[in-house]
């Protein structure tokens, strides 16, 4: 399957660079634009696989803005952030605002490409050096909780046995494993321990 890419990137010589490299690994990159509203109105119309997102842009442009105004406009697209910025709170709020991937722009391409791919497939994504700040868990409480529900989900136990075995509603089971999904930004049960696995939050 081809994968279709709109790139935005306030710097031209930045954006034709990372163009031709993406496309010489066998991207379609569909739009290359330097300002936001071409680029969002590109992304409307075309509505590729993956928008590829700098998050600090130049003339006072949010990064931010441009994530949750290409989820808007384009709701089969997923979005990716490619910044240099390696701050977990950054990270963080490029997933609030609805982006599936946050990658750093030091990644070597042939990485960034199967990133990309990944991101188009539905998994959530993100640079190991901030994974562990935005994932991190507000409590050791909910820590232990949820590792063990994504333990048991990955044991292929029903929400009724998980809370059997953890002394919970089958709704509040329910609620938790939405809640954790919702974090992770995966669609079904068997993504959500693929993904949970990769980020080591299975580990006991």
């Amino acid at each position: 399957m081809t994968l279709t890419v709109a790139v935005l990137d306030d710097h031209e010589v930045v954006l034709e660079g990372l163009r031709r490299a993406l496309e010489r690994h066998g991207v379609d990159v569909v739009v290359s634009e330097t300002t936001v509203e071409p680029y969002v109105a590109a992304v409307a119309r075309l509505r590729p696989a993956v928008c590829l997102v700098d998050l600090r842009l130049g003339g006072g442009a949010s990064g931010l803005d441009v994530v949750a105004r290409c989820v808007a406009v384009s709701p089969t697209s997923r979005v990716a952030v490619l910044t240099s910025n390696e701050d977990s709170r950054a990270a963080a709020a490029a997933i609030e605002a609805g982006a599936s991937g946050y990658l750093l722009k030091d990644i070597a391409m042939s990485q960034l490409v199967g990133r990309l791919g990944a991101v188009r497939d539905g998994n959530l994504v993100l640079d190991e050096r901030v994974a562990a700040g935005v994932l991190r868990p507000t409590s050791s409480r909910r820590n232990a909780q949820e590792s063990q529900l994504l333990r048991l989900v990955a044991e292929g136990m029903t929400n009724r046995e998980i809370g059997a075995a953890m002394h919970l509603s089958p709704h509040t089971v329910k609620e938790y494993l939405s809640r954790i999904m919702r974090d992770l930004g995966t669609r079904t049960r068997a993504e959500t321990v693929a993904t949970a696995s990769q980020l080591g939050l299975l580990d006991p």
